[in-house]
């Protein structure tokens, strides 16, 4: 009798088993919008401005007072899960930076300038979760974070002059980690909110097409995101 009973349990555990088995999801697809805000990327504590001279005789006031505004970008991320709780993640986003800046009158006529980057971003990393309920996931990831070319651009003004734009293009490696939760909403289809930090340092050197003008600056070309959007398991 104890022995039909054991093997009895043991089929019934089989079962459960294999039944986990077939409702566990390898693949997660993930499509979201990041809200991107650079953590240091051109901010400056001091308010000196320094001026780069041209062989006309016009000069380049930068102040400091400068900086990348905010950006919208696209996300897209495929995890791929071993059991229940970790697995591996590969992820893009493309960042496009653009500010309008102005500095405070110098003994030089310009003014005013711009900002501009397009930063495309590659993660890989380690992904883990948690299942809070049967709806409801909390998620974590950290790994490095590339980016392949970095665009970026300086453009000065006034209201008659436009020396030169300066630019600076070269690739970057760091890191990043995130955290954030997943909800539900029919079957495998999830929708979720993800908060972001990146650590990219990096020197960036600017150079102006004529190479008489040139600047390095040292920063983080990364920053914080908040993102949300849709994802679906298979």
């Amino acid at each position: 009798m104890k022995t039909k009973l054991i093997i009895l349990v043991l089929f019934i555990f089989i079962g459960k088993v294999q039944a986990q088995e077939k409702s566990f999801k390898h693949f997660d697809v993930g499509l979201s919008v990041i809200f991107w805000t650079p953590t240091s990327l051109h901010i400056n504590s001091s308010n000196s401005v320094t001026q780069y001279a041209y062989p006309d005789g016009s000069y380049i006031s930068t102040g400091g007072i400068s900086g990348y505004g905010t950006s919208l970008a696209p996300v897209l991320d495929v995890k791929y899960y071993f059991n229940k709780n970790v697995g591996v993640s590969l992820g893009f986003y493309f960042v496009h930076l653009d500010n309008d800046l102005y500095i405070k009158e110098t003994d030089s006529t310009f003014s005013s300038f711009e900002n501009m980057a397009d930063i495309p971003n590659f993660t890989l990393g380690i992904t883990g979760k948690l299942l809070a309920s049967n709806s409801v996931r909390l998620f974590y990831e950290t790994g490095l974070d590339l980016i392949p070319n970095y665009g970026l651009e300086m453009k000065y003004s006034d209201e008659t002059n436009y020396p030169p734009d300066m630019d600076a293009d070269g690739a970057a490696l760091g890191v990043y980690c995130e955290i954030g939760t997943s909800f539900r909403i029919i079957k495998s289809l999830y929708f979720n909110s993800t908060f972001m930090y990146s650590f990219i340092p990096v020197e960036v050197e600017y150079t102006n097409s004529n190479s008489t003008a040139k600047t390095n600056v040292k920063t983080n070309l990364g920053g914080i995101g908040l993102y949300t959007g849709m994802s679906f398991n298979f």
